[in-house]
């Protein structure tokens, strides 16, 4: 266990050894299924320590995990308020290819009055909040030759009375991959924010995903948005990395920094217009000792492209922020992941001109009916890009046979292009197309 004032992390054998293993088993630092006699049980419940903390008014709970298709995990909490221990909140069953849906409950039960969940988070409606918490989380296989398995599960809480710390300005730069949302899929509308920042923090190791890769497997069905910071989590830890949620102050915003860290951090929507919170990256801090100005260095998506870095002053910044991050640290290490899954195609000629169709390993592989992912091509030979996310990306349409269908303009001799969809379970199908000339 470990306890670093407002955020706990569970991981490895050691920690999670300190908790209630039902129907579940340690392997290799992760909560897997038990196997018995060759077969794994179908489900099972890790059940974390109580953990003891100064009072606090709302709480976030991440988790990484492993789900191969037929398995699904679903996290849970209560909280120590008002002299009793509130009911367990459920944030969903959670997996890629699940209909993913969080829980919004109001506390219509009395045993619940004290506490409610929406989306990604619990919020204590006791006078004097909350002291404890708890933490557990049920795996499930449909199939009983795999498992899912847990690597990460952690929890974070806003204080009630929170003295925000700002610490010592600092001089330091990371990089971080520039996107902005109007250049990619506008079906999650604003929300298409925390995606693509995510995108960056992951990209920033070598990753090379894009954000409609994530997007469509952090999708939240309740609200068709892409804003719930836990889902979000989940699905960078489906990708092989560490990522959680966690209330910070400036002066742990800038430890991160200082050790080389990005971070996505949550802050007022009014910023660029939104109504609701937004994200944006944090990659680094400026200080000019000559006249005491001390800066943020942030990505802002919804800015043109080009102009998505911006210069925020610390003070408007600490006006601007909710306090919520999302960390993402470096990649574990030899760990199995069920994200990104790619489809490496070829583009066969349609009946009609300007039309194509997939194929996969030679055999046809129509796009589904009622496809309603992220359909794109981008344009081969333009200006070089470090990155596939940070490439130019013009929308194309999906033909009545499950094919593709090129705009007239795009139709020129010799043109090349790259062609992307996007599933609505996060499968990226990949394709090269070159005009004849």
């Amino acid at each position: 266990m470990m306890e670093q004032k407002r955020t706990i992390t569970l991981y490895g054998a050691d920690r999670f050894s300190r908790g209630a293993l039902d129907n579940v088993t340690l392997q290799d630092g992760t909560i897997i299924l038990d196997d018995v006699g060759g077969q794994h049980v179908l489900y099972g419940c890790y059940t974390s320590p109580e953990f003891s903390l100064a009072p606090f008014c709302s709480l976030n709970v991440s988790w990484n995990a492993h789900t191969p298709a037929g398995t699904v995990v679903e996290a849970q909490c209560r909280v120590w308020a008002g002299g009793k221990w509130s009911a367990w909140k459920s944030f969903g069953k959670w997996s890629p290819d699940y209909p993913r849906c969080s829980i919004r409950s109001l506390g219509a039960a009395d045993e619940d009055r004290m506490v409610f969940i929406t989306g990604d988070t619990v919020t204590i409606a006791v006078s004097g909040g909350a002291t404890a918490l708890q933490m557990r989380i049920f795996l499930y296989t449909d199939n009983e030759e795999i498992t899912p398995s847990v690597r990460l599960l952690a929890a974070s809480v806003r204080p009630l009375q929170w003295n925000r710390q700002r610490g010592k300005p600092l001089n330091r730069k990371t990089y971080l991959p520039e996107y902005d949302i109007n250049a990619h899929d506008p079906s999650f509308g604003s929300s298409m924010d925390l995606p693509l920042e995510l995108a960056a923090l992951m990209n920033r190791y070598g990753k090379d995903v894009l954000p409609e890769e994530i997007a469509y497997i952090m999708a939240d069905g309740a609200t068709a948005s892409c804003h719930n910071a836990a889902y979000a989590a989940a699905a960078a830890g489906c990708m092989g990395c560490e990522c959680y949620q966690a209330w910070m102050d400036l002066k742990e915003l800038r430890s991160e920094v200082r050790q080389g860290n990005a971070l996505a951090v949550e802050l007022d929507g009014a910023l660029v217009g939104e109504n609701n919170p937004v994200w944006m990256g944090l990659y680094g801090f400026e200080y000019d000792e000559s006249v005491n100005a001390d800066y943020m260095l942030l990505n802002d998506p919804f800015a043109p492209r080009g102009a998505v870095a911006r210069t925020m002053d610390v003070e408007e910044f600490e006006r601007r922020a909710t306090g919520r991050v999302l960390v993402l640290h470096a990649d574990f290490q030899q760990i199995e992941c069920c994200r990104p899954l790619r489809r490496t195609c070829t583009l066969k000629p349609g009946e009609e001109p300007g039309t194509w169709n997939f194929a996969f390993h030679g055999d046809p592989m129509p796009l589904p009916e009622g496809f309603d992912g992220w359909l794109a091509a981008s344009p081969r030979g333009g200006p070089i890009s470090a990155t596939t996310a940070g490439r130019k990306f013009i929308r194309i349409e999906r033909t009545d046979d499950g094919g593709i269908r090129l705009p007239d303009e795009m139709l020129q001799p010799g043109a090349r292009y790259t062609i992307f969809a996007v599933d609505a379970d996060g499968i990226l199908w990949v394709a090269e197309l070159q005009l004849p000339n």
